[in-house]
Parts: C-alpha cells; sequence; structure tokens
C-alpha cells in the first residue's frame, strides 16, 4: 500500500523508513532508524529525484506508480551513487524504459558499474549551472563533489508556493522556496 506525502501540489515524498538498521554509515548510532529519500517532481514533464535502498523498493515502487498516476515518468535525476540514494535505479530504468537519466560527468560511469545494463543512449550529462525545464519548474544543478562521494551533485528549484500555510521545505534533493 502506498504512502506518499505531499509537500506542494506538484512535490511528492516517496521515500520511506527503515528501522532495521543500528548505524548509520556503520558509524553512528541511530535508534529511530533512517529514512530514504525520493521526490517527484509533476510538471508538463515528470522528474524523480533519486531512488532509495533495496530494504524499502517494494513501498518505493508502489510509491511511485500512485503518484504518477498513469503518467510517464520522462526523468531520473542521479544526485548521488551511493545505495540509500541509487539502489534501486536500474529497476527503476527498466520499469520505465522511456525515462531520461540525468547526472554529471561522474555518474555514468559509476551506473555502469553498479548496473548491468545500457545506459548511454538515455543519460544526460549536466554539469555546473545547467538547467532543465519541466514546464514551471526549471531545475538548476550544483556540482557538489566530495561533499560525501565524488559525483554528489544538488539539484535546486524554485517553486511557487501560492497557499501561505505551506511551510517551507528544505531537504537533500530540492530546495522548495517561497516567492
Amino acid at each position: 500500500m502506498y504512502c506518499t506525502k505531499k509537500i506542494t501540489s506538484d512535490l511528492i515524498w516517496l521515500g520511506g523508513s527503515d528501522r532495521r538498521l543500528a548505524l548509520f554509515e556503520n558509524v553512528y548510532p541511530i535508534p529511530r532508524g533512517v529514512s530514504y529519500n525520493a521526490y517527484l517532481i509533476q510538471d508538463e514533464k515528470t522528474a524523480l529525484l533519486d531512488t532509495v535502498d533495496q530494504a524499502i523498493a517494494e513501498r518505493f515502487f508502489e510509491n511511485l506508480e500512485h503518484a504518477l498516476q498513469g503518467k510517464p515518468l520522462n526523468y531520473v535525476i542521479v544526485n548521488h551513487m551511493e545505495p540509500d540514494h541509487a539502489a534501486t535505479l536500474g529497476t527503476v530504468l527498466s520499469r520505465y524504459p522511456e525515462a531520461t537519466v540525468i547526472g554529471n560527468a561522474k555518474t555514468l560511469p559509476m551506473i555502469k558499474q553498479f548496473f548491468p545494463m545500457e545506459v548511454e543512449g538515455r543519460f544526460q550529462a549536466v554539469k555546473e549551472g545547467d538547467t532543465l525545464s519541466l514546464g514551471r519548474h526549471e531545475l538548476t544543478f550544483v556540482m557538489a563533489p566530495l561533499v560525501h562521494w565524488p559525483e554528489v551533485m544538488m539539484t535546486l528549484s524554485l517553486i511557487h508556493i501560492s497557499d501561505p500555510t505551506r511551510l517551507d521545505v528544505i531537504s537533500y534533493a530540492v530546495f522548495c522556496l517561497k516567492k
């Protein structure tokens, strides 16, 4: 059964919680577990920001299918290749063969290393300051190498929130800012 959270009318959280882990990165105690965060932006084009760890794959795919509501998945944006952000990438690409993968120059070799599938024909490399229009949303890519891994990048989007009662939300993958 799906369990999504609508952040704004067109930004949906698709992640989940994993309470089975005792340590994050095998170092830091996490007595209440960890959450894996992935987001879907719904616009003229749809974009999935990151995937999740295999531990919650079943819930993630239920969430993604529910959030897409029969629409195609146009883009999969890979901000980080570590398994808690990208372990289900291969399955996403198999289920949504029309989706274009967005990442930076360091991302493609890592995808090839982790997933035995052809992605070169559907990979679009971005660099610092590049943008991608989904319709009303224009995503800007900011490189953050070695913040954690060498291929880390961030995806920024100015999302106009018309409902003043909503809170601004800041996450690893998307910054939602009030106008």
